[in-house]
């Protein structure tokens, strides 16, 4: 086995991180509704997948860009401070390191905040309010070898 591969491996396959993310997604939108909405939630642009630039020798490498959520109104600044305060009670909870402001503006705002296997999230506000996931690289499901023998998607 390669390094890269080896690094990989240590990781959860693709569809298990991609289970995970997309439970603090859904964690993140309950959380943000519940203490400061009520606001719905929608999806655009379902999942999508591309390869590892950072893995080129490891074919059996993804990562994914998770569907991107939002809602059609803004979080006013004086609530700004408060889901910047829950999103980060809920991802340090997995693995994340605290969010970075990108822009903290009177009425646009945003943060990103990325885990130690390179996923990212970012929340923003202006118009509208986003909540988007890039995963980081994990292995195809059936490259893992947590995996052999098993069958897999």
């Amino acid at each position: 086995m390669n390094d890269q591969f080896e690094t990989l491996a240590r990781r959860p396959d693709i569809d298990v991180a991609t289970e995970r993310y997309q439970k603090m997604q859904e964690d993140v939108r309950g959380r943000i509704s519940a203490e400061l909405g009520p606001v719905e939630w929608k999806v655009r642009r379902p999942l999508s997948r591309s390869g590892c630039a950072e893995f080129p020798d490891v074919s059996e490498a993804e990562s994914r860009t998770l569907g991107l959520w939002y809602f059609t109104s803004n979080i006013p600044d004086d609530k700004w401070e408060r889901a910047v305060k829950i999103i980060s009670e809920i991802n340090a909870a997995y693995g994340f390191g605290p969010p970075r402001h990108m822009e903290n503006s009177p009425g646009r705002h945003e943060v990103i905040s990325v885990d130690s296997l390179g996923a990212s999230y970012t929340l923003g506000t202006s118009v509208h309010t986003t909540l988007m996931l890039h995963t980081g690289c994990h292995l195809e499901a059936k490259a893992h070898p947590a995996n052999a023998g098993k069958k897999t998607p």
